[in-house]
């Protein structure tokens, strides 16, 4: 039967009828074989599967495709995010899926999305505790705005979603298929979902409805100091070096960590390490080497890997023979020898030509050339240049990346083949140092690394080879111990366009500008009620890239409003400038409330 929502609009079920008009709009907006004569039949008159269409004045407007399955089925369908995707809704036994949802050209900005999306949910939610849809994820793509309207959570973003996609993409033409999805989910359980980044340390307070850090209210902070500011929570910090070090454990090998500066040298967070735990300090200029030295740390508790190193560099290295050196180049070898006559042990950099990362453009390795590392084309020129001096290769240190989280983990095994042909060139190696990047949960849909698994990997090719591991974390130890408080001073529209004006802005924490990193906006007053918004976070400095977010679902705020953005612990006040003459902030250190202190 027929029903008459609005004018002009007549929502009704898929038929056979309607099949060649759905397939020419489904093969216009998402491609020649997305959508094949064998799906749309299976979505007329089935109990699970269900097709919905309208009608504007007598010819098929848009559609939309909704299956109930069971989240097994549904994962399969997730490609390469299967582990993922039942790892991650693994509570919900039967769940909805809308997978398609389209609208020929001709009638978008009629209601069509909107009334499909909207009609669709009312169906699935009679039957599933939840529904989730893949969507294209691209700036000024209608589904994102209609989706977040109607209820809808990003769960997570994946680049390159379909590459493995047989069909034309009618954006990147003949496959592989470049586009970027977003796997979104409505939840329709009574109980309110938690929020993904929530922990015992981190949420808002039942009572007040403050945003509490380690047993601290953010609003009160925030209301006694000038914004921006960072907040650096010290017990998280310690909660994570207690984690890693519990992973390291029960391998049963030699190990040490080695904290690396780069990510935040504040000196509390030195001082905490320093006299709370056993880490030693990774560095990677003669500035920070002296930085550590003058916080209590002795060269036998530093490694050095640095890049482009100058004479002068080498020179302020070779002052501290009791300090782990890796070097990364063959002139940095070849010029070290010279300044530095005296046996040295030493260690090697290598690329393995594999990355794991956050993005693909904080890979180290892998990709595209880089910088970092000597490469294995390199090493018999390597050998042999070492064998003219007087250093000793003890240690290969293959950093591959910033970041990388459990489906990154696969990689593994190919790095360690790579380690073993060096491992075959250079006996005397007793060391091997993984760097850091282990990677923490920056979005929803990230689900934290598994140690666990990330360890035992290590731990088996240690003891084959008879190696002490080295690891280097920064962002792991420090990254979600930090958030930055932000104050909202404007809401603007412009042609559509919502930009939400902050008082910081990349010259305070770049990761957003630069790599397109998530720092989450969350209010310091819990919101009591009010729709989710659509646009960007736009900071306050005189430069296009200048947004802290970039179109993506933003909680209900107004001018004034306190934010805090998270996961902002690492590489945010250690990377700042003065661009603009924009450089203050403060920086605040939280430790546990029965100390009553904060610094």
């Amino acid at each position: 039967m027929k029903n008459h929502l609005a004018p002009n609009l007549i929502l009704t079920p898929l038929t056979p009828a309607y099949l060649d008009e759905v397939l020419t709009i489904a093969e216009v907006q998402l491609g020649q074989g997305y959508v094949t004569p064998q799906i749309l039949a299976q979505h007329c008159d089935h109990p699970d599967y269900f097709g919905q269409l309208v009608l504007l004045e007598g010819q098929v407007a848009g559609f939309s495709l909704m299956q109930v399955s069971l989240r097994t089925t549904i994962a399969q369908q997730m490609g390469r995010l299967e582990g993922w995707f039942n790892a991650y809704f693994g509570a919900y036994e039967t769940m909805g899926f809308r997978s398609v949802t389209a609208v020929a050209p001709s009638a978008q900005g009629r209601g069509v999305g909107g009334l499909l999306v909207q009609k669709g949910l009312q169906w699935l939610s009679t039957r599933v505790p939840v529904v989730v849809c893949d969507a294209w994820h691209a700036p000024h793509t209608p589904i994102v705005r209609l989706l977040t309207r109607h209820g809808y959570r990003l769960i997570r973003t994946v680049p390159h979603f379909w590459s493995d996609s047989d069909t034309r993409c009618p954006v990147c033409g003949p496959p592989p298929c470049q586009c970027t999805a977003g796997i979104y989910a409505c939840f329709f359980d009574p109980v309110p979902q938690p929020y993904w980044w929530e922990r015992d340390d981190l949420q808002h307070h039942p009572t007040t409805g403050h945003l509490h850090l380690a047993g601290h209210s953010l609003l009160a902070l925030a209301q006694r100091q000038p914004t921006p500011f960072y907040v650096y929570a010290l017990p998280r910090l310690l909660d994570n070096y207690q984690r890693l070090d519990r992973a390291l454990t029960t391998q049963g090998m030699p190990y040490r960590i080695y904290y690396a500066m780069k990510a935040n040298h504040h000196p509390a967070i030195l001082a905490h390490l320093k006299t709370q735990t056993q880490a030693g300090i990774d560095v990677c200029s003669p500035q920070e080497l002296q930085h550590a030295l003058a916080h209590g740390f002795e060269p036998p508790e530093l490694t050095y890997t640095g890049t482009a190193l100058s004479n002068r560099d080498l020179q302020a290295i070779a002052a501290y023979p009791d300090m782990a050196l890796n070097l990364d180049a063959l002139s940095a070898i070849r010029r070290f020898a010279t300044l530095n006559q005296e046996p040295r042990d030493i260690g090697i950099r290598i690329n393995p030509d594999l990355g794991m990362a956050y993005r693909s453009d904080l890979t180290y390795a892998g990709q595209h050339t880089v910088k970092f590392g000597v490469y294995e084309t390199e090493w018999d020129e390597l050998q042999a240049l070492v064998a003219t001096t007087s250093l000793r290769v003890v240690r290969v240190h293959c950093h591959v990346g910033s970041g990388f989280l459990s489906d990154q983990l696969e990689r593994l095994p190919a790095l360690q083949a790579s380690l073993e042909r060096f491992l075959a060139l250079f006996p005397t190696v007793t060391e091997l140092n993984v760097g850091g990047g282990l990677g923490v949960p920056q979005q929803e849909g990230d689900l934290p690394l598994d140690l666990s698994t990330w360890a035992g990997h290590w731990g088996a090719f240690c003891q084959k080879h008879d190696l002490r591991l080295v690891v280097e974390p920064g962002d792991y130890l420090v990254k979600d111990i930090g958030v930055l408080i932000t104050q909202v001073n404007s809401l603007e529209h412009k042609q559509g366009e919502l930009f939400v004006g902050l008082d910081v802005g990349m010259n305070v924490n770049y990761e957003a500008a630069y790599y397109d990193m998530n720092l989450e906006p969350v209010p310091l007053q819990r919101p009591v009620d009010g729709q989710l918004l659509y646009g960007h976070l736009a900071g306050n400095i005189n430069e296009p890239i200048d947004l802290l977010a970039r179109h993506r679902q933003l909680p209900p705020v107004q001018e004034g409003d306190y934010l805090a953005l998270l996961n902002a612990g690492g590489y945010g006040a250690s990377t700042s400038s003065n661009h603009c003459l924009r450089g203050d902030f403060g920086e605040y250190v939280l430790y546990p409330p029965s100390s009553k202190n904060c610094s």
